[in-house]
C-alpha cells in the first residue's frame, strides 16, 4: 500500500514542469509573475473545470506568482527586494 502511495505522489513530481506548461498553453492562463497568489486562485477556480488540471496548474503558477515569498519581485514592482 504504501509503495503505491508513494509512486502515486512522486510519479507526477517527475513531469511536473512538462505538465505546467501543457496545462498554461491548454488553458491559456495568465503569466504568474505578474498575478497574486489570490488572483491566481480566483482564475483557476473560474476558467478550469477539471480538478485534476486545476490542482496541478493552480500549483504551478503560485510557485511563480508575484506575492509568493519564496520570489524575489512583487506584483507592481518591477525591481527586487
Amino acid at each position: 500500500m504504501m509503495k503505491k502511495m508513494a509512486f502515486f505522489i512522486v510519479f507526477p513530481v517527475c513531469f511536473f514542469g512538462a505538465d505546467c506548461v501543457s496545462l498554461a498553453n491548454k488553458y491559456h492562463a495568465p503569466n504568474p509573475a505578474s498575478k497574486t497568489i489570490t488572483q491566481i486562485e480566483r482564475w483557476v477556480k473560474n476558467r478550469v473545470e477539471v480538478p485534476q488540471d486545476a490542482a496541478l496548474l493552480r500549483e504551478c503558477l503560485i510557485s511563480g506568482a508575484a506575492d509568493n515569498p519564496n520570489q524575489s519581485s512583487y506584483a507592481g514592482k518591477g525591481g527586487t527586494l
